[in-house]
C-alpha cells in the first residue's frame, strides 16, 4: 500500500491570515462532479467570498492563468487585500478534494536577519 490514499472524503485547513488577525477554516468534498466548498470565518469578506465559491467545478480551482482561474477572479470582487491567502487556500482544498494532489502543509514565514 502506498503511503497516502485518493481520493479523500473531506480535506479541511485552518488559515491563519496574518496581521488582519482573521483566522479561517476551509473545507473542501466532492459531490458529483463539483467540489463543495466551505468557509468559516469572521472576516465579513471571507466570509463573502465563500459565498461565491461554494461550488466549484471540478478542475475549476486549478485553471491557469491565475487571471482566468474562478477561485482568484471572485477573492478579487471581495476581498480587501491582494495577499490575503485564503484564495490560494481554497485551490489548494478544492486541489486535495478532487484527488489531484496530496494534503501538503503550505507555510508561508517572513525571515529576519
Amino acid at each position: 500500500m502506498a503511503d497516502f490514499e485518493l481520493p479523500v472524503e473531506k480535506v479541511v485547513m485552518d488559515v491563519e491570515s496574518g496581521v488582519c488577525r482573521f483566522k479561517a477554516r476551509v473545507t473542501a468534498h466532492m459531490e458529483d462532479d463539483q467540489v463543495v466548498i466551505s468557509i468559516e470565518s469572521e472576516c465579513p469578506q471571507v466570509l463573502a467570498f465563500g459565498e461565491l465559491v461554494k461550488r466549484l467545478g471540478r478542475f475549476e480551482a486549478l485553471k491557469m492563468p491565475f487571471s482566468e482561474n474562478t477561485v482568484f477572479l471572485r477573492g478579487g470582487e471581495t476581498l480587501r487585500h491582494s495577499s490575503c491567502p485564503i484564495p490560494t487556500a481554497v485551490c489548494k482544498c478544492a486541489e486535495a478534494a478532487a484527488g489531484f494532489a496530496l494534503q501538503k502543509d503550505v507555510r508561508l514565514e517572513f525571515v529576519r536577519e
